[in-house]
């Protein structure tokens, strides 16, 4: 028995060795120096200056509020105050820093936009950079030696791997040579470019999907050859900014994404390379680490779920049959925590696990052993899962039965915006089986009887339902734009011709001796529109269908035994209008409103004898419902209605409505001005009068033929914009 406890405890010093060495010495706080910006054209640095190298535990974006980077430091001292220089960074308006305990502390980048970055340490240097995303090109620059071509040719870039391993996700590039890539961000949509200089692909170009890490899949392409460098690409597709890292050697480029807030040592590169984790720092005497899921962030009213984040020391733990108490005993041992077994605690540890934080092996642990723990200050409490859920329960019920043994208390509620009836069934589930709701209309009013915690909650509750609803400004302007054209040209002809003995121009024949040509006979007025000739009429009577201009000619001989008449008829009119109605609305978030501006037509109708009227709008109507979001657009839903009579047309005295309708949603920022719908109608027609055959003969035709043309445009436009009354 002796030698089994001997040969146990010399196992669990061997694997003590392995994780914190055999001194035992805490490693002294460090001293963040200094914090300057250093500002370039494709990304913008945040150096922290230190005399040993920092430890970032976990980064994350804010979820809510202007965005922000937080990085988390350990094992620093966070009672020395970093001198903060900044510059004119494109991207970075401020750095703050913050105290988070003892040996931990915050730092508040505050940016214009999230956007991709990375860390990477220097001698005495720890980095954080930030990459803005470029919407153009003209930043982007060659890399100082990107003429110089290496002495032994060009890098190759091989292919392209992608492993996935828990929280991360790694990219490598296999290469035949050191490559230093230059790293740009491009936007519309978000990309990650690497280009390496110098180098030419041996390969076609690869494509690769990954769908994982907010990565949607990895390119490789040659970008340039020879003009004026030689410069192989990879690109990144994302699905948002993101952590990554990247580590360089003369066989591989390892490109590294994580999940947010993962724990990071530093230098990054330690866990790329899988190798073995350093010496762990000992933790805190408290169960900090342990109990730290997730980063703080802003206070939201919003109720959310955040994903188990691990931020303990990253430790490589291989153990076969282990037994699980002490399996469990090796872990807290980094975090210098007290743990209490239940006696139904048993099982064997076998794991074989690389680079991973110590906390997550230990859920890892218990997990496959179906155990849970709590923690008690710095006590770490292991129990079976069963036992604790039953505990939680009955520990559940308990409260339960405190709270309903409380007494009662009694408070007013006076509503200033929310409807008291509209809020009462939101209420109504918080209320205890002891609680009693009255709600007095008259007075907006909510009156709760019940034990005090509950009240607290529904107080709560009521601040955050009784705020004043957002109000949106709408303003649509219909304009109508039309253009007419008209042109009518017209020709009127006869003629009349006599040979007899009576004008002294007879034939000479003996028959016929006497010939008359009447080329008038067609009077105006009676067949046909135009004016009347000076004998009455024309042969040829084509006048313009309506004219405003009209030249006749006569020609005739001696005593008018022959003669021609002719006359021109022709019209030509043009005009524009445009009509602006701008209907103009104020209403609140998510309630409709409705303006009408125009006129009523009657319309009567009879049955049985009875005469009904009723009323039909020939008006502008505009009805829309707003729904502000929260990153500030205003999604519309809009039913635009333009209608107008047609006095022109009457059927039985009633003028028809000439109807221009949209119904549609759009989103608008606020402020913005978006055309909603658009109707551009042309009319063009051309009516010619000829007569058969003759109309057809060159320049002469025209004297046997008329013409009206008539052109008519018309054109439609409406534009909204929304405003949020501040």
């Amino acid at each position: 028995m002796r030698r089994q406890f001997i040969i146990k405890a010399l196992s669990i010093l061997c694997i003590l060795f392995l994780f914190n060495g055999i001194t035992g010495q805490k490693k002294p706080l460090v001293d963040v120096q200094k914090i300057l910006i250093e500002s370039s054209r494709l990304s913008t640095q945040v150096i922290l200056e230190s005399k040993d190298g920092l430890f970032i535990s976990g980064s994350q974006y804010s979820k809510n509020g202007p965005p922000a980077l937080a990085v988390h430091l350990r094992g620093i001292n966070a009672d020395y105050e970093p001198k903060i220089i900044l510059d004119n960074s494109s991207i970075i308006t401020n750095v703050r820093f913050q105290s988070e305990g003892k040996e931990q502390a915050l730092i508040l980048i505050d940016v214009k936009e999230k956007v991709p970055y990375r860390f990477f340490r220097l001698p005495q240097k720890t980095i954080i950079e930030l990459f803005p995303i470029q919407n153009t090109l003209d930043r982007y620059m060659s890399a100082p030696d990107a003429a110089k071509r290496q002495e032994a040719g060009y890098t190759q870039l091989k292919k392209i791997d992608v492993a996935q391993a828990g929280n991360r996700v790694d990219i490598i590039a296999e290469v035949t040579g050191l490559v230093n890539p230059q790293i740009f961000v491009l936007g519309s949509p978000l990309r990650l470019v690497a280009d390496l200089y110098n180098t030419v692909l041996q390969a076609p170009p690869q494509e690769k999907t990954i769908d994982s890490m907010g990565i949607i899949n990895v390119r490789s392409a040659q970008f340039e050859r020879g003009n004026p460098n030689t410069i192989a690409r990879i690109v990144f597709d994302l699905t948002e900014p993101k952590l990554f890292s990247l580590d360089s050697t003369d066989k591989k480029l390892t490109f590294s994404f994580f999940k947010e807030s993962v724990s990071l040592s530093s230098p990054v590169t330690s866990q790329i390379e899988k190798k073995p984790a350093p010496t762990p720092e000992p933790a805190q005497k408290t169960a900090a680490n342990l109990e730290e899921k997730k980063v703080i962030t802003p206070q939201s009213q919003v109720l959310s779920t955040t994903e188990e984040v691990y931020s303990g020391e990253l430790i490589n733990f291989k153990v076969r049959d282990l037994d699980l108490r002490d399996a469990i005993l090796t872990l807290t041992s980094i975090a210098d925590l007290n743990v209490v077994f239940n006696p139904n605690v048993r099982g064997t540890v076998t794991v074989d696990l690389v680079a991973i934080p110590w906390d997550q092996v230990l859920d890892l642990i218990l997990k496959e052993n179906q155990m849970g723990r709590t923690i008690e200050g710095n006590v770490l409490r292991i129990v079976p899962i069963n036992i604790l859920t039953k505990e939680q329960e009955e520990q559940r019920r308990l409260a339960e039965s405190r709270e309903l043994a409380g007494p009662k208390v009694h408070r007013t509620f006076e509503l200033s915006y929310a409807r008291a009836r509209s809020i009462e069934l939101l209420l109504k589930g918080k209320i205890s089986d002891r609680g009693e709701m009255i709600v007095d209309e008259r007075t907006n009013t909510i009156i709760i009887s019940d034990v005090k915690e509950r009240v607290n909650l529904i107080e709560q509750l009521i601040h955050v339902f009784d705020k004043p609803t957002p109000q949106v400004s709408i303003e649509a302007k219909v304009i109508e734009a039309t253009s007419n054209f008209i042109r009518n040209l017209g020709i009127q002809w006869g003629w009349k011709g006599v040979a007899d003995p009576f004008y002294g121009n007879q034939t000479s024949l003996q028959f016929p001796n006497k010939i008359l040509s009447d080329g008038a006979l067609i009077p105006q007025g009676i067949a046909t529109k135009g004016i009347a000739g000076p004998l009455g009429g024309y042969a040829i009577n084509l006048p313009a269908p309506s004219f405003s201009t009209a030249l006749g000619f006569s020609f005739a001989n001696v005593l008018d035994s022959f003669r021609i008449d002719m006359a021109l008829s022709a019209l030509e009119t043009s005009g524009e209008g445009r009509i602006i109605s701008t209907p103009s609305i104020v209403t609140q978030n998510n309630t409709e409103a409705e303006i009408i501006q125009g006129r009523q037509i009657p319309l009567q109708t009879t049955a049985n004898f009875t005469v009904t009227t009723r009323y039909q709008n020939a008006a502008l109507e505009l009805r829309v419902t707003p729904q502000i979001a929260h990153d500030g657009t205003i999604t519309l839903t809009l039913d635009i209605q333009n209608n107008s009579a047609d006095f022109g047309n009457l059927v039985n005295g009633i003028p028809p409505l000439i109807t221009q309708s949209t119904k549609t949603t759009v989103t608008i920022p606020d402020g913005g001005t978006t055309v909603i719908g658009g109707i551009y109608r042309t009319e063009d027609s051309i009516t010619r009068d000829k007569l058969p055959f003759l109309h057809k003969i060159p320049i002469l035709g025209n004297l046997f033929k008329s013409s009206a043309r008539k052109r008519e445009n018309r054109e439609l436009l409406i534009f909204i914009t929304p405003k949020i009354i501040k």
